[in-house]
């Protein structure tokens, strides 16, 4: 398939002054200056700054871009952020008024920054660049080492070799509070414990000490010390509910009272003014609160003065890249949205456009419908695109698409849609541990697995229908000692599971192969293998149905060759049958006709 650049227009034509969002959603990194008065955020990628009692924002970055993890210097008068506005996320700073950003940073690396130093004359980062000799740490860019360089620019200084994020400075100027990074666990991860979950430590510069403050197997991150010095304030998990606020004093870390009482979503991004007036994000919006007293919501209007032009974007990093049936179109995954691309010219049709993320791609066997994941309403549901008029023939040049959701909006996950061949059933895993069918006519769903066998975190569970649509072929959890997976054949009717592999090992990824009369797999069960750790190698298996597509898979070259000749004749035999056999029912009917046409003479 010919790769072609693919265009798209990302905004609307039409031109608008000034827009405003009453109550924007999802103000990110909310951090409140050190004098109390102003919070900076990120919305859509840019930085704006409001008065902490809410009110109108003011957008300080326009450059295209991503601008993210704005830092407030001492004073106020700066603010410290990462942009990739000109390749991998660097550091800049810039007046808090506005205005032209200086580079701090020219890396390919991405760096984080973390906290102005108290004198206001450097920046401390979070970056993957060089681990030390020294270093025991696992070199991988997850486990970054901390960074300062000078605010007028210069050469970076490695400060800490072991991951240090969040920094919150003691009195002293030297010493701090961090969180620290133990493993690879997703930092958005909810009720999330482990041994490699975050905990506060307290760094004394002076001695070179690195003490754990709140170590449990729960989040413990994003220390702030109070301006008193001593009292801390942090987020945590620790009543197993979601992320709320804690606290303890620096004298005596174990005895941890709770600020905030949040149900529904987690607190995020915390922060305190000089005032000791708390900032942090609760379900997208910015909230402030006094340690004793109640979260106040900030109303904040988001008004931005840059006209909505047009904006043609390259979508050359894109995923899920799924072919139609007859190979003339791809239908992708790009910035969250589902596109349809003709795979001969740089025609392009965006089928989706909506907040929520779009994932999952598969296509109907027809070529005309399009099953995908969105997440458009606060949970993972199934939506089906089509093609609106007959006489439009592909998706690509199509101009009117129908969308509509397969399921009703009831709380439920269901996500990895795939049709069937026959395109009367589809699969699809719900809650992301159950295989479900549903028949497309009736509209009435079964599921195939009971709810065990199946760990998915990422949506990223394997199964594939057999050609004549009778069969499903996945790798389950079998002995429920995750995640050591066999390959498994569940009967798209029944239910009826046959497992295939129960090595105890890794099986996995199994595609049909051979018009469905064998199965392909991958599987460590030779070589190197995942015995209390990672890193296994794998090799490609089959497994074959029935014992005539075995014998035909083993035979060398010649017997095949053979086999192949024998067939042909055969194949040419029975053709030939069939010639003769028409041949014989034409001459038959043809002496009927004449034998009849001879009885009509005779009776006139």
């Amino acid at each position: 398939m010919k790769r072609t650049l693919i265009t798209l227009t990302a905004a609307a034509a039409t031109a608008l002054s000034a827009v405003c969002a009453e109550s924007p959603l999802w103000l990110r990194d909310a951090k409140v200056s050190p004098d109390g008065n102003t919070i900076v955020f990120r919305y859509k990628g840019d930085l704006f700054t409001v008065p902490v009692k809410g009110g109108e924002a003011r957008r300080i970055t326009a450059i295209s871009g991503m601008e993210k993890t704005p830092l407030w210097s001492p004073d106020s008068s700066m603010i410290a952020f990462a942009s990739d506005r000109d390749g991998a996320m660097n550091l800049y700073v810039m007046s808090a008024k506005g205005g032209a950003a200086r580079q701090l940073t020219f890396g390919s690396t991405n760096v984080v920054p973390e906290a102005f130093t108290p004198d206001g004359k450097a920046v401390l980062y979070s970056a993957s660049i060089q681990d030390p000799v020294t270093s025991r740490l696992f070199p991988t860019a997850r486990l970054t080492e901390l960074y300062s360089v000078p605010v007028e620019g210069g050469a970076s200084v490695q400060i800490l070799a072991s991951p240090a994020e969040s920094i919150s400075y003691l009195p002293d100027g030297k010493s701090f509070l961090y969180q620290d990074q133990k493993g690879m666990e997703d930092v958005w991860r909810k009720h999330h414990t482990s041994s490699v979950t975050r905990d506060i430590w307290k760094y004394d510069a002076q001695s070179g000490k690195h003490t754990n403050l709140t170590a449990r197997g729960g989040e413990d991150r994003n220390p702030v010390v109070a301006p008193d010095g001593h009292t801390v304030y942090f987020l945590s998990e620790r009543d197993g509910g979601s992320m709320n606020v804690y606290a303890f004093d620096l004298t005596s870390p174990g005895k941890v009272t709770a600020v905030t009482n949040f149900k529904d979503a987690p607190v995020r991004f915390l922060s305190m003014g000089s005032n000791g007036n708390l900032v942090y994000t609760y379900d997208g919006e910015i909230y402030t609160q006094q340690p004793s007293g109640s979260p106040q919501k900030l109303d904040i209007a988001v008004v931005d003065d840059l006209s909505e032009q047009p904006e043609f974007v390259a979508l050359g990093d894109y995923s899920f890249g799924t072919p139609s049936p007859d190979g003339s179109e791809l239908a992708l995954i790009s910035r969250g949205e589902v596109f349809v691309t003709s795979a001969d010219y740089a025609t392009t049709k965006q089928v989706s456009k909506t907040p929520g993320m779009e994932m999952e791609v598969s296509w109907h066997p027809e070529g005309r419908k399009l099953l995908y994941t969105s997440q458009r309403d606060g949970h993972w549901n199934i939506y089906e695109a089509s093609i609106a008029r007959d006489e439009e023939p592909n998706f690509s040049n199509a101009t009117i698409i129908n969308e509509h959701p397969v399921f009703k909006s009831d709380g439920v996950d269901r996500t990895g849609a795939k049709y069937s061949p026959d395109g009367k059933k589809i699969v699809y895993l719900q809650n992301r541990d159950s295989i479900m069918v549903i028949d497309v006519a009736s509209g009435k769903s079964k599921a195939l697995t009971d709810g065990n066998g199946i760990y998915s975190r990422s949506l990223d569970t394997e199964y594939h229908w057999s050609p004549d649509s009778r069969w499903i072929v996945t790798f389950l959890n079998t002995n429920q000692h995750e995640p050591y997976y066999d390959v498994v054949l569940i009967n798209a009717e029944s239910g009826e599971q046959t497992n295939l592999t129960g090595t105890g090992y890794f099986d996995y990824n199994p595609r049909w192969a051979l018009d469905g009369n064998a199965i392909i797999f991958e599987s460590d069960r030779y070589g190197m293998r995942s015995h209390a750790s990672w890193g296994s190698q794998s090799d490609v298996m089959i497994v074959f149905l029935n014992q005539e597509a075995m014998d035909r898979f083993m035979l060398d070259e010649e017997e095949f060759k053979l086999l192949s000749k024998a067939e042909e004749k055969a194949k040419e035999a029975k053709e030939s049958d069939k010639d003769n056999k028409k041949k014989k029912d034409k001459k038959k009917k043809a002496g009927k006709d004449k034998k009849a046409d001879d009885s009509k003479a005779i009776k006139v």
